[in-house]
C-alpha cells in the first residue's frame, strides 16, 4: 500500500460525495488513488488527513459471498485505506489507522491507535512466581525457548541483561503512533480496539475489548479472535484461536494455542498447541501442548508441558510469611486427576500421574514414568510403572499428529520423544537412587521416604527392574535406528566413535544437551547472538543436532545400562544387547495391551445395558478388545519389532 500514488479528490467526486451525504472539514486532506469510485462512499465522516485507495473491484466475504468495495456509514480520522476493502457501520471513529488493501470492517464501535504504542511488544508480565523474580518481556517473536530463558535463567544476570535489551529493541522496531491492520483482515462486530496491530488475513468477530496488543496471522495461519473476548496487554501468535467470553491480560497465546469457553488468563504465557477453556490461570508458564478444559481447574505459578490438567486441579502453599511463594514444576508428560492437589513448592517427574490431595513439598524429578497417590494422608510414589500404560504410549502418539501449526517458521522447536536422553538419563538416577534406598532401609519397614515422598520399600527392586525394562527398549532403539540409517555401515564400528556424556535439559519442548545452552548463552552475552531472530537460529540448529548429539550420548551411557563400554563391544555382546532389546520392546507392548484390555472387564461395562443386554450395548457402543484400533496397532508394532530383529541379526552375523 505505501507504493500506492494518491491525488487529491477531485471536485467532481467531491460532489458525489456530498451527494451520499458525505461530510468533511477540509476536502483538500482528503487524496485517492487511482481506481477510487465515489458513487461507492456513502454516509461518512472525513477528518485529518483521509488517504483512499480503489474502489473498482470486490470483497470476498467472512460467509463466503462476494460484495463490491464501499465505504459506508463509517467516520474516518486520520486514516489510510488500501485498495477494495469493505468499511461499513462505523459507530464511533476509525482513528490513526492504516488499512491495507482487502480488509474489511463491519460492524464496529471504536478501532483506533491513541499516542505512542508497541502493541504489546515489550509488556513486561510475570510468571512462574506471582511475587515476582522470573519477568518476561512478550513480543511477537517470543519463542517458548526464549521465554524459558527469560524466566528461568535468572541467575545469569547478564543474560537477562541481554534478552531485555533484546525484547526492548523489538518493541522499538514495533513502536507507531498509528496502528496497522493488514491484508485480508477481518474485524466484524467489535465494541473497541484500541492500540492493536492486526496480522494478515486475522479474523477478528464479536470481541468485546482488546487493547494494546498484536496479532500475528498469515493466510497459511489464520488467527481468530472471536466473540465475548477481552484482552489486554497481549501477544496473540499465529493461527492461534481466542473466543467465547475468554480473558486475557498480561499474557501471550502462542501458535496454534485454543483459548475459549470463558478462559481466564493472567500474567501467563501458553506455547505450541496448548489449550484453554474454562479454567483459570495465574503465572503460569505453560509449555507447548498443556491442556486445561475443566471449569473448576486453577493452574497457578506451575511450569507445564504436555500437559493435560484434570477438572478441579489446584495449587497452593502456606508461605506468605514475606509474600506468595508459589512455584512449582511439573515436568513433561505429567497428568493431574480429578481434584488433585499439590502444595507448592514441588516438582514432579516427567510423564507422572499425579492422584488425590498432597499437602507435602517433595521433588521427584528424578523418578519419571510414575504414579503419585495419596494413601491414608501420605504422599505415595510408585515409580516406573506409568511408563507401561495406554495413555503414556498414546500421547506419544498424538502430540505430532495434533501439531496444528500451518505456517513454515515454526518459533517453538519441539521434540515428541517420550524415550530420549532427558527421560533416560533420570531412569539411570533413579535405579540409583531406589538401589540406594533398598540398602539403606531395614528389612521390616514399609515405607522409605526420598525428597519428601513415600515409597513402599517392597516396590523398591520391581521399580527398578521396571526402569531396566525401559532402558533396554530405549538404548535398543536408538542402536538400531542408526543401524537402519546406515544400512552400509559396520555396527560394531559405528560403535567405536567418542561419546559425551552430557546432561540433558528439556528447555521448554526443546530437548538437547546442556552443553548447546550453555553455549548459546555464552554467546548471547558475548554479544555473538544479538537478536530474537537470531536466537531462533541457534534453537533451530540445537534442534537439527538431536540425532547426533543423541548418538553421542548414547555411546557414552552404553555402560551404563550393559555393564560393556561400547567402543570395547564384541559380537556376542551386541547380539546380547539386541536381544534384550526385542524382549523388552514386546513386553511393553504386552503390558500395554494388558492395560487396554481393563477398559473392557466387566467392571466397565456397569452403566451399559439400562433396559436391556449389558453386554450386546457395550459391544455396540465401545467394540471389541480384538477389534480395537490401538490393539490392532498394539499387534502391528510387535510384527514391526520382530521384523527389525530379524533383519538386523541377518546383517551383523
Amino acid at each position: 500500500m505505501g507504493k500506492t500514488k494518491f491525488e487529491p479528490i477531485a471536485q467532481s467526486d467531491i460532489e458525489i460525495l456530498k451527494k451520499n451525504r458525505c461530510l468533511s472539514s477540509d476536502w483538500s486532506k482528503v487524496v485517492v488513488a487511482d481506481g477510487f469510485d465515489a458513487s461507492r462512499v456513502s454516509l461518512s465522516v472525513f477528518e485529518g488527513d483521509v488517504a483512499i485507495g480503489s474502489l473498482s473491484g470486490d470483497v470476498l466475504m467472512p460467509e463466503g459471498s462476494r460484495c463490491n468495495a464501499m465505504i459506508r456509514n463509517a467516520n474516518l480520522k486520520n486514516v489510510s485505506i488500501g485498495d477494495n476493502c469493505v468499511i461499513c457501520n462505523v459507530n464511533g471513529w476509525l482513528t490513526n489507522l492504516d488499512i491495507a488493501d482487502d480488509v474489511v470492517i463491519e460492524n464496529v464501535g471504536t478501532v483506533a491507535c491513541v499516542g505512542e504504542t508497541c502493541f504489546g511488544n515489550g509488556h513486561e508480565i510475570t510468571v512462574q512466581n506471582e511475587g515476582g523474580g522470573r519477568e518476561i518481556k512478550i513480543t511477537a517473536e517470543t519463542s517458548a525457548q526464549i521465554a524459558y530463558m527469560m524466566a528461568f535463567y535468572r541467575n545469569k544476570p547478564e543474560l537477562i541483561a541481554k534478552l531485555n535489551n533484546m525484547a526492548d529493541a523489538y518493541a522499538e522496531t514495533a513502536k507507531r503512533v498509528r496502528a496497522f491492520i493488514a491484508k485480508g483482515a477481518r474485524i466484524l462486530n467489535c465494541s473497541e480496539i484500541i492500540n492493536v496491530f492486526v496480522g494478515e488475513a486475522a479474523i477478528i468477530n464479536g470481541v468485546q475489548s482488546l487493547r494494546n496488543g498484536t496479532i500475528v496471522s498469515s493466510l497459511k495461519a489464520p488467527t481468530t479472535v472471536g466473540s465475548g473476548v477481552i484482552a489486554h496487554d497481549f501477544i496473540i501468535q499465529q493461527g492461534a484461536s481466542v473466543k467465547d467470553g475468554a480473558m486475557v491480560c498480561a499474557s501471550l497465546v502462542g501458535e496454534a494455542t485454543k483459548i475459549g469457553k470463558q478462559f481466564s488468563a493472567e500474567n501467563s504465557v501458553f506455547f505450541a498447541n496448548s489449550e484453554g477453556f474454562h479454567s483459570e490461570v495465574c503465572s503460569v508458564f505453560a509449555g507447548p501442548y498443556t491442556v486445561t478444559h475443566h471449569r473448576s481447574t486453577l493452574l497457578i505459578a506451575g511450569l507445564f508441558s504436555f500437559y493435560n490438567a484434570g477438572s478441579g486441579t489446584n495449587q497452593s502453599n502456606h508461605m506468605y510469611k514475606l509474600g506468595p511463594l508459589h512455584q512449582g514444576i511439573l515436568e513433561r508428560g505429567c497428568k493431574t486427576g480429578s481434584f488433585s492437589y499439590l502444595l507448592w513448592p514441588s516438582r514432579i517427574g516427567a510423564f507422572t500421574a499425579v492422584i488425590g490431595k498432597h499437602y507435602a513439598n517433595f521433588d521427584t524429578s528424578d523418578l519419571p514414568f510414575s504414579y503419585i497417590t495419596e494413601e491414608h494422608g501420605k504422599t505415595t510414589i510408585v515409580p516406573a510403572m506409568n511408563f507401561f500404560t495406554v495413555g503414556t504410549m498414546r500421547d506419544g502418539e498424538k502430540w505430532p499428529a495434533r501439531d496444528r501449526r500451518k505456517n513454515g517458521r515454526k518459533l517453538d522447536q519441539i521434540n515428541f520423544e517420550v524415550l530420549s536422553p532427558y527421560t533416560a538419563q533420570k531412569m539411570i538416577r533413579g535405579r540409583q537412587i531406589l538401589a540406594r534406598l533398598l540398602e539403606e532401609s531395614e528389612k521390616g519397614q514399609e515405607y522409605v521416604i526420598y525428597r519428601g515422598i513415600h515409597i513402599k520399600r517392597l516396590l523398591l527392586k520391581t521399580c527398578s527392574r521396571y526402569y531396566k525394562l525401559a532402558l533396554d527398549k530405549y538404548f535398543g532403539d536408538v542402536l538400531m535406528t542408526k543401524l537402519e540409517k546406515n544400512p552400509d555401515a559396520d555396527a560394531l564400528a559405528l560403535m567405536k566413535a567418542s561419546g559425551t556424556d552430557d546432561e540433558w535439559l528439556d528447555v521448554c519442548g526443546l530437548i538437547c544437551p546442556r552443553n548447546s545452552v550453555n553455549a548459546l548463552v555464552d554467546s548471547i552475552v558475548a554479544g555473538k547472538v544479538k537478536s530474537f531472530s537470531e536466537m531462533y537460529d541457534a534453537f533451530s540448529a540445537i534442534h537439527a543436532a538431536y540425532a547426533d548429539n543423541e548418538w553421542s550420548w548414547f555411546l557414552a551411557n552404553y555402560v551404563k545400562v550393559t555393564g560393556r563400554n561400547a567402543s570395547s563391544e564384541n559380537l556376542d555382546g551386541l547380539k546380547e544387547f539386541i536381544n534384550a532389546w526385542k524382549a523388552s520392546s514386546l513386553k511393553l507392548l504386552n503390558m500395554v495391551k494388558s492395560d487396554a484390555e481393563k477398559e473392557f472387564d466387566e467392571t466397565v461395562k456397569t452403566g451399559f445395558g439400562i433396559d436391556g443386554d449389558k453386554d450386546a450395548d457395550f459391544v455396540a457402543v465401545r467394540g471389541e478388545f480384538e477389534s480395537n484400533k490401538f490393539v490392532n496397532k498394539l499387534d502391528r508394532d510387535a510384527e514391526v519389532v520382530e521384523k527389525r530383529y530379524v533383519d538386523i541379526m541377518k546383517r551383523i552375523a
